[in-house]
């Protein structure tokens, strides 16, 4: 009995230690000359967008915006990102690998003309 719960007490404190695990932070950086009203970041081989990270925030050109990403880099560490201007332009970057306090850099040279609305 004892030699069980301790098999449990490891595989949870196991099952802690990967959850406690830093998620990495990234910096988007807005420097394509528009503000840009939706950002969305998935990881590369996910089909999947998800959720749109900005809300009712503006991101003007100059700024930046911080995001934690949702999972460790010992996981993930390859995502696609886009950002949508007041045009409704698309500024899209493929396979960014990242590490942590990454800066990630728009420009207008990201701007896609195959993508839109």
């Amino acid at each position: 009995m004892k030699k069980l719960m301790l098999t449990g007490i490891f595989l949870l404190l196991g099952i802690f230690a990967i959850s406690a695990e830093d998620l990495p932070s990234i910096t988007i950086v807005n420097n394509t000359g528009y503000a840009m009203y939706l950002i969305f970041i998935s990881p590369s081989d996910d089909d999947y967008w998800g959720d749109e990270l900005l809300g009712d925030e503006i991101l003007e050109n100059g700024q930046s915006f911080n995001y934690e990403l949702p999972y460790p880099l010992s996981q993930v560490n390859t995502y696609d990102m886009f950002l949508i201007d007041e045009d409704e332009d698309f500024y899209l970057k493929w396979r960014v690998r990242v590490s942590n306090n990454a800066r990630i850099v728009f420009t207008f040279d990201d701007i896609d003309y195959e993508y839109g609305y």
